[in-house]
């Protein structure tokens, strides 16, 4: 029978000492990911491309020992992630969790909303309000950017055995409810549908990876709203809960706090026994609009 010890908090989610990489990581949810991993000790490595918002994010935690640092990189470009990767192999022996957070919004209906009208009318609207390009940059940034920075990282995420861990590293994919929910929340067509590519992506990497040479577990977070630069919360007052669950849909009548996001990061890191699997987070929204 194990001890009880093993069975604390600060023995379950022991991260003290590892390596993390987390692209987008200078704000919103990719910060606080950085700083969930940083407070318990890890040495987190976090990129974008705006070198303002990486450098104001840096921060070295005397308590936990744990740190943030910032390094440019484009995960649209794979010379940008390959330098990024020699840049940390020259500091890490290994990483032990890389968070593909970085992602992009997409072109919707506006302010009108649904298209009214005629059937050509609202063919019209459909066909004029978004193009090709639109489509082709959000899956590059979703889905494609995800694909190249996870098999970039590989030969660390694998190295984390050789230097004194008990498994590989693993990929936290971050996609969102967005991908799940049958709705176009507003024909955000092309954010929806690269984010269900995230989840499909996900499961197919963990399948690839599961291979007793890589053993690299392969997870995604689906959020719903949480404070960010592509999602703002705007009503944090007295009467917020009743705003949430009519503008927002979400019946709990809040929005995701930092706490509720960092929990489920933590979880993804260390739990062995998990690959291939999507927790969404959400409030019950996804219920509310089943």
């Amino acid at each position: 029978m194990a001890d009880l010890k093993e069975f604390t908090a600060e023995s379950l989610f022991n991260i003290k000492g590892w390596v993390a990489v987390v692209t987008g990581g200078g704000t919103g949810l990719g910060l606080m990911t950085a700083r969930a991993l940083a407070a318990n000790g890890a040495k987190v490595y976090v990129t974008g491309r705006r070198v303002e918002k990486l450098k104001s994010a840096e921060l070295q935690d005397a308590a936990s020992g744990g740190s943030i640092t910032g390094i440019q990189m484009d995960i649209t470009d794979k010379e940008s992630i390959a330098a990024c990767v020699k840049e940390i192999s020259s500091k890490e022996k290994c990483v032990n969790y890389l968070v593909n957070n970085a992602g992009a919004t997409s072109v919707n209906y506006g302010p009108d909303g649904l298209p009214k009208g005629t059937p050509e009318e609202i063919s019209k609207t459909m066909m004029n309000n978004q193009n090709f390009d639109d489509w082709l940059s959000i899956y590059k940034v979703n889905v494609a950017s995800y694909y190249f920075t996870s098999v970039g990282f590989l030969p660390l995420l694998c190295a984390a055995r050789d230097h004194g861990y008990s498994q590989a590293g693993s990929i936290l994919n971050i996609s969102s409810i967005s991908g799940i929910t049958k709705e176009s929340q507003n024909g955000q067509f092309s954010y929806n549908a690269s984010k269900a590519a995230t989840i499909s992506l996900t499961e197919q990497l963990a399948v690839d990876f599961k291979r007793p040479e890589l053993e690299v577990r392969v997870n995604t977070l689906a959020p719903g709203y949480f404070p960010s630069e592509m999602t703002p919360i705007d009503r944090e007052d007295g009467q917020a809960k009743e705003h949430f669950r009519e503008k927002w849909g979400i019946p709990f009548g809040r929005a995701g706090k930092i706490q509720d996001y960092a929990q489920a990061v933590l979880n993804f890191a260390v739990n062995g026994y998990v690959t291939g699997s999507t927790l969404v987070i959400d409030g019950g929204w996804l219920l509310a609009h089943a």
